[in-house]
């Protein structure tokens, strides 16, 4: 030992050193760097919380996509119907008064209000608002959402436009009296008023309707007169859905016609689903058309 420390001069130096070091101050065993050991319970228990978020973001994802059951999307079909309230809302068009025909009269117009309309009238001529030394009024072209009573554009026309020409033929013929130029006026005021009298705009909200039910079956019938197809049934339907929600929108605690609006749902639901069965294309067609998702026909629909 003796002879070892002479022969390695520095072995003291270097025994020295290695005692000065603290031992505990590196550790390079995996032991000691490895992570806490989970239980097979917890290890169960965090996958099972990840799997029930996976659940419920597919959940919420669902729900968010879920198409609307009763008025769906935005289609042509749908925008052509009509709102009571806008329909309402539109003011009719002024009657206006006749141009004098010679700019030496002198006389004093005056003006009648009679059922809410201003009339302008002078009194050189007879008039059918007031007494025969008035002039005639000449009315303006009004152009009405529609009619009720199921008054077509063409009847319309031959009502309020050709009537009065063919009223004046009628009187000249049986009186040599009826002077053409004073008398149309007349004629045409009297249609006029036939057509504000029949216009949606002084109707009501069921006339509102039955126009838009009848603008459905025109715009989805296969054929001349044809109001019993499945297309013509669901667009009917559509068109009374829609009526009933913007009414219960409006009337949260009408029972009885919330009960209607389910049953006509699921009556169209049944309709669609018989014409998926039967005509898959006209199904997707009809769809389409309505701005229906076929999930809105297929699932289970609460409402």
């Amino acid at each position: 030992m003796f002879g070892l420390r002479t022969a390695l001069p520095g072995a003291r130096s270097l025994v020295a050193s290695t005692k000065s070091t603290p031992t505990n101050a590196f550790h390079t065993s995996a032991s000691a760097l490895a992570r806490p050991r989970r239980s097979r319970k917890d290890i169960v228990i965090q996958i099972r919380k990840n799997n029930l978020q996976k659940q419920e973001k597919k959940r919420l994802d669902f729900e968010a996509s879920t198409p609307d059951y009763i008025i769906g999307k935005q289609t042509e079909f749908t925008q052509s119907l009509l709102r009571p309230q806008s329909v309402f809302q539109a003011p009719l068009a002024a009657i206006k008064p006749a141009a004098p025909e010679s700019s030496t009269t002198t006389e004093e117009d005056t003006t009648t209000k009679s059922s809410g309309f201003a009339f302008t009238t002078s009194s050189s001529s007879p008039s059918i608002f007031s007494s025969s030394s008035r002039t005639p009024l000449i009315v303006s072209t009004s152009n009405p959402s529609g009619y009720q009573h199921f008054l077509t554009e063409q009847e319309a026309d031959l009502i309020f436009e050709k009537v009065p020409h063919v009223q004046v033929q009628e009187l000249m013929v049986r009186s040599t009296l009826v002077n053409e130029r004073i008398q149309l006026p007349i004629e045409q005021q009297k249609a006029e008023l036939v057509r504000r009298i029949t216009a949606l705009e002084n109707g009501n909200a069921k006339q509102v309707t039955l126009e838009n039910v009848r603008r459905a079956r025109e715009a989805f019938q296969r054929a001349e007169g044809d109001t019993g197809s499945p297309e013509v049934q669901a667009a009917v339907m559509t068109v009374r859905i829609q009526n009933l929600h913007n009414h219960i929108l409006n009337n949260k605690k009408d029972k009885h016609n919330y009960r209607r609006l389910r049953m006509l749902i699921h009556q169209r639901q049944t309709v669609l689903k018989y014409l998926k069965k039967t005509y898959p294309e006209r199904y997707h067609v009809c769809l389409d058309r309505l701005g229906l998702e076929p999930r809105a026909i297929e699932d289970e629909i609460v409402v």
